[in-house]
């Protein structure tokens, strides 16, 4: 049986852990398993990196930054290495690019373009544990770059998919839960749940997956499995939807804090100001949400939408050049917001949602002030002092 499995920075933080996967690898191996292994930096290693390379400057060169994060998941599976050598197996460890992934892209965020897996099957050939850096790769110039925030998932899916084998993504938390159970203690865990449904979830909130590692699963067909580092507890499966999974209304619901609000007044209502709204925005790099509109006096329009806090720069950029394009225009922007999100594939075939939740803000008292809505999903944007009291009323209403 061929494995990919991965270990996040939290269960490869200390020596010790590191020990004590490699004890369990030689135990799986024994069992007649090949295994290639994907592990991230150690702990806070990559934000230790980060740190000291903005003691030297704030904005440091991208090519020169990837080559300096690359080096956390290098110490990770030399030390892990080491560690199945010294239980006598054999292993080897292989950074991004001597393991075949291929990236494109721009530094810091490239994404992976192909994945040349002759040397891996060679080495599993030869009986030997592969361990495997995450988050990295290399580009066309030869250049070492890096996949950007959960990359690590992402090049372990990757590897699966072309090594055509299940993947196995171990962290420290049991698996999938439908409500984030930090903020609602009650939450249940999530046995099985659906590529859309995974996707839709790590969208809105749900940091547990990198949303481009399930796209790569969905894609390729591959299994994944999530779970907690060395424990004998079941985690959760992410896998094609079936009828079972339609049965329940909502899988999961997702929290994002720090939200904008952002509401262009009075615009004039023509096709080619909306489009110059959207082009400014998406030239300054600003991840646009929740959209909305509203039609006023006089055939003007109030275009309202979202965005996260830590794009404030980027949107003022962006509404400075609308300003310049359109004239003067009245803005009101509103920080710190909360969007919840309601997922599950279950609303496809299922009516009524929109009306259980009005029903409990009414009852509740809570107000809303946008919402948007997919085919699987739907969103309300609430004042932050409501928000544990709004996760706790909905997830005891579709029991999550």
């Amino acid at each position: 049986m061929r494995l990919v499995q991965k270990y996040g920075g939290s269960s490869v933080g200390t020596i010790d852990q590191i020990k004590s996967i490699a004890e369990n690898l030689v135990n799986q191996k024994n069992q007649g398993k090949e295994l290639v292994v994907v592990v991230s930096a150690m702990g806070k290693t990559t934000n230790s990196l980060l740190a000291k390379a903005g003691s030297i400057t704030s904005n440091p060169n991208k090519r020169e930054l990837d080559r300096l994060l690359s080096v956390g998941e290098q110490e990770t599976i030399a030390l892990l290495t080491m560690a199945l050598n010294a239980l006598g197996v054999d292993a080897i460890s292989l950074t991004g690019y001597q393991a075949g992934i291929e990236t494109t892209g721009i530094h810091t965020k490239s994404k992976i373009k192909k994945i040349d897996s002759e040397k891996l099957e060679n080495y599993l050939s030869e009986g030997k544990i592969v361990i495997v850096a995450g988050f990295q790769g290399i580009n066309e110039a030869g250049d070492i770059t890096t996949l950007g925030r959960g990359g690590s998932d992402t090049s372990a899916v990757a590897l699966a998919a072309s090594l055509g084998c299940r993947c196995e993504i171990y962290t420290d938390v049991e698996g999938i839960y439908g409500v984030d159970p930090r903020v609602y203690p009650e939450a249940g865990k999530i046995k099985d749940i659906s590529y859309e449904e995974m996707m839709e979830m790590s969208n809105l909130g749900a940091g547990i997956m990198e949303v481009r590692a399930v796209e790569l699963g969905k894609k390729y067909g591959v299994p994944i499995y999530v779970g907690k580092t060395l424990s004998d507890k079941g985690g959760t499966n992410i896998v094609e939807k079936n009828l079972d999974m339609e049965e329940k209304v909502i899988t999961g619901l997702g929290i994002t804090d720090d939200i904008i609000l952002v509401t262009l007044k009075s615009l004039k209502n023509t096709p080619e100001n909306i489009s110059k709204i959207f082009e400014a925005l998406g030239d300054a790099g600003v991840n646009i949400d929740m959209i909305s509109q509203t039609l006023v006096e006089n055939g003007g329009l109030n275009l309202s939408f979202s965005c996260l806090d830590t794009e404030l720069n980027l949107l003022h950029e962006a509404l400075s050049t609308i300003e310049r394009e359109l004239g003067p225009i009245e803005i009101e922007e509103h920080i710190h917001f909360t969007k919840i999100s309601l997922v599950g594939i279950g609303m496809m075939s299922h009516s009524g949602v929109a009306g259980r939740v009005f029903k409990i803000f009414a009852r509740e008292g809570i107000r809303f002030y946008q919402v948007t809505t997919s085919e699987i999903s739907i969103s309300y944007a609430i004042d932050p002092k409501d928000r544990e009291r709004t996760v706790f009323a909905l997830a005891k209403e579709f029991n999550l």
